[in-house]
């Protein structure tokens, strides 16, 4: 189950086939696969998810969530429910995610399924273009359901980019690295055909941090350096490429403008409900009362995350989801002698360190707190961070046995500072 679901939830059955939808499938899996890891429950579960359900980013999940609710009291009862049946998914997904990982072997297991559901989306938005599709809006890259949209595109690819290319050192198989090389350069290939112009700037970030914390020495400096001028020359060609894309009728600097109006109606917002905002996704619905809206923005999303989440949950809604993330980020920073013990943990915590960074960089050019982005990474900072602390008490329980007459063995010190992997 541990491969099973994620992989599922990122093919989203319910969109890929739009028959099943009407049984909301993912739904259905989410309870199958709560049964079943609580029927299958092994020794030491218990103390286990007990520890994953106590994590800091766990909790302030569940109160975002909570805020998202109550923050359209004024629609009733049934606004109240409908606004439940939207996010209780992404909680339900979390807790679900997190009972069916055991140990490190079902966290690599939940990492591949990951990675392949999204190399399914990531695949058909390179056949979309490749067919041109009439749902892809000019023929920039785009696949489906949450992921439809270009920008929106580039959220899955940021994600899971670090993973495949962390994981080609896990891989025994020949094919199995290639399939893993073949998925880092869809992603790269993917955000070039999507024209998203913040995709590109995340990706070259992205890519700087994926070296800056995987070499050492005189290779990073260099290996920086080619990414710089590499990157760059990329940046100017994806935004020459989306002028020309869009024939001059939207130009970068009414992209520019369109964020400054939203931005205004956003901050106005914030002043004006500044405990609990204007209601949950409903700052496309109300911003035009808030600032001068031209007719092409009605309708749009603030384009920014953060200010977006403050304008629709005000205080509660936006220090919730802040600490979210300050959970995820504090717990996956840190460097423990025993990530190294149990193979693939050092990598996933690395490469979700990596991912949370320019996932947090690329939502101050869109507003998606919704992505499902945000709630895998929240799964793995919890997981791999609880069970690297398990592998080192246990390496640490083991060397006291095996030596009773020493002293007790010092606390393994937790270093501030971000890690960086070296390869071997």
């Amino acid at each position: 189950m541990s491969f099973l679901y994620p992989f599922l939830n990122f093919l989203q059955p319910g969109v890929f086939w739009p028959a099943l939808a009407p049984y909301r499938p993912m739904l259905v899996a989410t309870l199958i696969a709560v049964l079943y890891e609580l029927l299958r429950s092994r020794p030491g579960d218990a103390e286990l998810r007990r520890r994953f359900f106590l994590h800091p980013a766990f909790l302030w999940l569940c109160a975002f969530v909570l805020v998202q609710v109550i923050s359209v009291y004024y629609s009733g009862v049934r606004g109240l429910l409908e606004e439940l049946d939207f996010w209780d998914v992404y909680l339900l997904f979390v807790a679900a995610s997190l009972l069916s990982i055991h140990d490190a072997r079902s966290l690599r297991r939940y990492v591949w399924g990951m990675m392949l559901g999204s190399a399914v989306v990531i695949a058909y938005g390179l056949y979309a273009v490749a067919v041109n599709l009439p749902t892809l809006a000019d023929g920039r890259a785009g696949a489906y359901g949450m992921y439809e949209n270009h920008n929106d595109y580039t959220f899955i690819i940021i994600m899971v980019l670090p993973f495949a290319y962390l994981f080609v050192r896990l891989a025994r198989a020949w094919l199995t690295k290639l399939l893993l090389l073949a998925l880092v350069g869809a992603c790269m290939v993917g955000v070039a055909l999507s024209l998203s112009r913040g995709g590109i700037v995340a990706l070259v970030l992205e890519g700087a941090l994926i070296l800056g914390l995987t070499m050492t020495g005189k290779r990073r400096v260099l290996a920086i350096a080619v990414l710089g001028m590499i990157g760059s020359v990329a940046i100017v060609h994806q935004f020459t490429a989306r002028e020309e894309n869009q024939r001059g009728l939207y130009t970068q600097a009414d992209a520019e403008n369109s964020r400054y109006e939203l931005w205004r109606a956003a901050r106005n917002m914030i002043v004006a409900h500044p405990v609990l905002g204007i209601g949950s996704r409903r700052f496309k619905e109300f911003s035009q009362d808030y600032g001068e809206i031209s007719h092409d923005n009605r309708g749009k999303v603030a384009h920014n995350t953060y200010m977006e989440v403050a304008a629709d949950t005000g205080i509660l809604g936006f220090g919730s989801f802040m600490l979210m993330l300050h959970g995820m980020f504090r717990t996956v920073r840190e460097v423990r002698p025993g990530d190294a013990r149990a193979e693939g943990l050092i990598e996933i915590r690395l490469a979700t360190f990596i991912s949370l960074c320019a996932i947090m960089f690329r939502s101050l050019l869109d507003a998606k707190a919704y992505d499902w982005s945000y709630y895998v990474l929240a799964v793995l900072a919890i997981a791999s961070s609880i069970l690297a602390s398990r592998c080192a008490h246990g390496e640490a329980t083991a060397q006291q046995a095996a030596a009773p007459s020493e002293a007790p063995p010092r606390r393994p010190a937790v270093s501030a500072r971000p890690m960086v992997y070296r390869q071997r």
